[in-house]
C-alpha cells in the first residue's frame, strides 16, 4: 500500500493550468445508455494487488445491483490525479464517483463539482455506523461531502532484534522517554560521529509526507493549525514541536531520509534505523521482507494525538438519475461486507466498529495483532484541514520544518515565516476559509 504522504505532490493547480487538459478527460462521461447505468469510480488504490481487490468488490456490487454497472479506473497516485480531476470538472466530465483523501474538499465545493449528501443522510444517517473522530473530514462549511472509504493512522515500527539486543522491555510513552530510547538505539562503532545506526528516522522534504508525520506532535503539544480561520503555526505549541524533531538530530538520536522519500523503508530493512513512523499500509510490504518487527503507539505530548490518513468517497454531480445510482454505491462502501473484505485485502484500517466485529476481520487481526495498535489509536486521531488552503498551509509549514531540518533556520524563525505567509494566503482568499464544521 502506497504511503499516504507519497500522495500529495502537486496538490490545487490554478484551474486554469488545466483547462488545456481537458480534452484528455473528455470521455470520462458519456450519454446515459439504454439499460444499466453505468457509473465511472476514479481511484487511485496502490500497490496493484489492493487494485485487484478494489475490482473484485466493485464487480460484487455490479452482481448485487444488476441496474447498475460501475466501472473502476485507476487515475494515477494522487499527485497525478489533481490536474486529471480538475480538467474533467471544467470540461463537464467529471468522474460519478471519486476515491480521494478528504484535504481536496474544499477545492471542489469551491468548483461546484460535488453533492451535498446531507440529503440522503437524513433519509438514511450511515454516519451514525463510522468512528466519530472520522466525520469531521466528511463535513465543510456545515454541510457534509463524502463518506469515510477507508482509514489509517500513524504509530511507531521497530526492530525487535535491536530491541532484544539492547534489552528494551518496555515502550516509551513520553516525549523524553522516546528521545531517550532513540538515543539509546544509535550506535557509533567507530566514534568518528557517524552512527551506523540510528535510532530513529525522521523524514526530510517539504512535502505532505514530512508535514504529515510532524503534525500528531504539533496537535499532541496543544497546537490547532486554524483558530477562527486564522493559521496559527507559529504558536508556542509549533515551536516546542518543532524544537523537540531538532534535538533528536541535535543529540544524533534520529537521520534523516532522503529528500521526499520519508515513507521508504529500506534502511529500516537494512537495519541502519531501529524505530520509523508510518501506517498500516506498511505491514504487507514489511511481511513480504520477512523482517521481525512491532508497532507501539506514537508517545504523547500534553495530549495524545495522531495524524489519521486514508481516503474518501466523493459523490461528483452529474445528473440526478446518475447521482442517485452513485449513492446505492456509496451505501455498499460503508457496509460490514465490503469494509471488512476491503480492510483483510489490503491492510487499511476499516471505518466502521460493525466491520471490526466480522469474524472474516476478527481472524485478520489475530494473524496480524499490529493493527490492533492502529484500531486502538483511531480516538486520538486527527484530521488536516478541508479547507481549499491547507495545501498552501502546509507547503509553508513543510518549508519551515525542512529549513530546520537541515540547520538553516531555528524553530521560532522558520514557523514566524511560516506563519506570514500562511496569514497572507488567508488574507488574500477570503472567502475560502472554512471557520468549522
Amino acid at each position: 500500500m502506497r504511503a499516504p504522504g507519497k500522495l500529495y505532490g502537486l496538490w490545487a493547480k490554478p484551474l486554469l493550468l488545466v483547462l488545456s487538459s481537458a480534452a484528455l478527460v473528455a470521455c470520462a462521461g458519456s450519454p446515459e445508455p439504454s439499460g444499466p447505468i453505468e457509473l465511472t469510480f476514479w481511484h487511485g488504490a496502490d500497490p496493484p494487488p489492493n487494485r485487484v481487490v478494489l475490482d473484485k468488490l466493485v464487480e460484487r456490487f455490479n452482481f448485487q445491483h444488476p441496474d447498475i454497472r460501475v466501472r473502476a479506473i485507476y487515475a494515477g497516485q494522487q499527485d497525478q490525479q489533481i490536474p486529471k480531476i480538475l480538467a474533467a470538472v471544467i470540461g463537464g466530465s467529471p468522474p460519478d464517483l471519486l476515491w480521494y483523501n478528504a484535504t481536496l474538499t474544499g477545492q471542489l465545493v469551491k468548483a461546484d463539482a460535488v453533492v451535498p449528501l446531507d440529503g440522503y443522510l437524513q433519509k438514511e444517517n450511515l454516519l451514525e455506523r463510522v468512528y466519530p473522530n472520522l466525520i469531521p473530514a466528511t463535513r465543510y462549511r456545515g454541510k457534509t461531502w463524502s463518506l469515510p472509504f477507508d482509514t489509517n493512522n500513524l504509530a511507531v515500527f521497530y526492530n525487535k532484534k535491536i530491541f532484544a539486543k539492547a534489552g528494551v522491555q518496555t515502550f516509551p510513552t513520553t516525549w523524553a522517554e522516546f528521545l531517550s530510547l532513540a538515543e539509546r538505539l544509535t550506535v557509533d562503532r567507530n566514534g568518528d560521529g557517524r552512527p551506523e545506526r540510528h535510532g530513529l528516522r525522521l523524514p526530510l522534504g517539504k512535502g505532505e509526507w514530512t508535514v504529515f508525520n510532524w503534525l500528531p506532535f504539533f496537535w499532541q503539544a496543544g497546537g490547532e493549525l486554524l483558530v477562527g480561520g486564522q493559521p496559527q503555526i507559529d504558536s508556542p505549541a509549533g515551536v516546542r514541536a518543532l524544537t523537540y524533531w531538532q534535538s533528536l538530530l541535535v543529540r544524533s538520536a534520529a537521520s534523516l531520509s532522503q529528500p521526499e522519500q520519508g515513507y521508504m523503508f529500506d534502511d529500516f530493512f537494512a537495519g541502519r534505523v531501529a524505530m520509523q513512523v508510518s501506517g498500516p499500509w506498511t505491514l504487507g510490504e514489511i511481511g513480504e521482507n520477512g523482517m521481525d518487527y512491532g508497532v507501539f503507539p506514537l508517545p504523547r505530548g500534553e495530549v495524545r494525538a495522531t495524524a489519521i490518513g486514508g481516503e474518501q468517497l466523493f459523490l461528483m454531480k452529474t445528473t440526478p438519475k446518475r447521482e442517485q445510482a452513485g449513492w446505492h454505491f456509496a451505501r455498499y462502501i460503508l457496509s460490514a461486507e465490503f469494509q471488512s473484505a476491503w480492510a483483510t485485502g489490503t491492510g487499511y484500517l476499516p471505518v466502521t466498529p460493525e466491520a471490526t466485529r466480522t469474524p472474516a476481520y476478527q481472524t485478520f487481526l489475530q494473524r496480524n495483532p499490529q493493527l490492533k495498535i492502529f484500531l486502538d489509536q483511531l480516538p486520538s486521531g486527527r484530521n488536516r484541514p478541508l479547507d481549499p488552503t491547507y495545501p498552501q498551509i502546509s507547503d509553508a509549514i513543510g518549508r519551515a520544518v525542512e529549513q530546520v531540518l537541515l540547520g538553516a533556520r531555528t524553530p521560532t524563525a522558520a514557523l514566524n515565516a511560516a506563519q506570514r505567509e500562511a496569514a497572507l494566503i488567508v488574507r488574500t482568499q477570503p472567502g475560502d476559509i472554512d471557520t468549522g464544521p
